[in-house]
């Protein structure tokens, strides 16, 4: 009990809310933070601590919904680095979740962005085995809407380089 006591200490000390609320999770803790101070302020307190925006990374690879909806609320104020790391996670929860991923194309995220090699100087195979699980995700979309950016985004994803590691951006 003490040492549970300690770590909502140190994190309520620190001015990170990141640990999950009572009534959900992490991501919908951090959705709500985000409507109550911004995303300006969110996004900029979790790049100040980089082992909470990296946990923030994960979970939006992860394709869950709520992550994915977190990295569209935090996509709006990020710049450079940020941009990128977001552009890249929601890229990597591709053959997990195509479908909530291509939505968010036009809702804060780019086609282009998302339908690459998210690695940079990656293991060898690291980066082939992620192009073929894409295009494996990608085939199975079904959504008339969908459809056509699943195709785009196959047909980017299908003309990168094995290896190449970063599109144009």
């Amino acid at each position: 009990m003490r040492a549970l006591s300690m770590v909502l200490l140190v994190t309520l000390a620190s001015g990170v809310a990141f640990a999950a609320s009572p009534s959900g999770t992490a991501a919908e803790a951090l959705l709500v933070r985000i409507g109550n101070e911004g995303g300006r302020e969110v996004l900029r307190d979790l790049w100040e601590h980089e082992p909470d925006f990296e946990r923030v990374l994960a979970g939006v690879e992860s394709g869950d919904a709520t992550w994915l909806s977190v990295a569209s609320a935090l996509r709006q104020f990020s710049d450079a680095g940020g941009s990128l790391s977001l552009d890249y996670a929601v890229a990597r929860a591709l053959p997990r979740a195509p479908e909530r991923v291509l939505g968010l194309v036009g809702h804060g995220f780019a086609l282009q962005r998302i339908c690459t090699s998210p690695f940079i100087e990656p293991e060898a195979g690291v980066a082939e085995a992620y192009k073929k699980q894409v295009l494996v995700a990608l085939s199975g979309i079904n959504s008339p809407t969908l459809v056509p950016l699943a195709r785009e985004c196959s047909a980017r994803i299908a003309a990168e380089t094995a290896g190449q590691g970063t599109a144009s951006h």
